[in-house]
């Protein structure tokens, strides 16, 4: 390849990339959750940015906190099924994070209400594990201790029943080894 087709060349593939980047960038101002992964936990996050033309006292992206307030499940969970229908472990942290996206803005108090309900129900279910000392992934740990104490900064109420507080305490350990290491 000669030099000026090479300098052509990247010119080209230049301008397609920085094509690609603006169309991106349009959509993500537009409407974030086409470009985020299209799980829970991941728009919560998205959608607890403040505006900064608003001195961050309003939503950047209210069509995040649309879809939370469209898309918690019946049970009053955010997040996947298994292929059972049940609730899988990853709704506890994501359920969290909706949790305080729409507190953060001062939304939807019956769908906190509803999370609220399901993890006082359900942490017991996916929490607890049979053996002694049993570690949790460590995805889990970081996410859902963090979770917590996120939730709970922001004034919900997050309090476990007596069975398992013991269990809870386990994987705060666990989060503060991994920090540790």
């Amino acid at each position: 390849m000669s030099s000026k087709m090479a300098i052509f060349h990247n010119d080209a593939t230049q301008a397609l990339v920085n094509k690609i980047n603006e169309t991106m960038l349009v959509r993500a101002v537009d409407n974030p959750c086409s470009i985020i992964s299209h799980s829970a936990y991941d728009t919560a996050w998205v959608a607890m940015i403040g505006h900064p033309k608003h001195k961050y006292e309003k939503p950047m992206f209210g069509s995040c906190l649309e879809w939370i307030l469209n898309n918690q499940n019946s049970e009053g969970f955010w997040g996947e099924r298994d292929c059972n229908g049940n609730p899988t472990i990853d709704s506890l942290p994501a359920t969290l994070a909706c949790m305080v996206a729409l507190k953060t803005w001062s939304l939807g108090h019956q769908h906190i209400d509803k999370g609220l309900t399901f993890i006082m129900a359900n942490s017991t279910k996916f929490i607890e594990r049979k053996g002694k000392l049993q570690k949790y992934p460590r995805w889990f740990v970081i996410v859902f201790a963090g979770m917590v104490e996120l939730a709970r900064r922001k004034g919900l109420r997050i309090t476990f029943d007596d069975e398992i507080k013991e269990t809870v305490s386990l994987v705060f350990r666990q989060q503060q080894e991994i920090f540790k290491t």
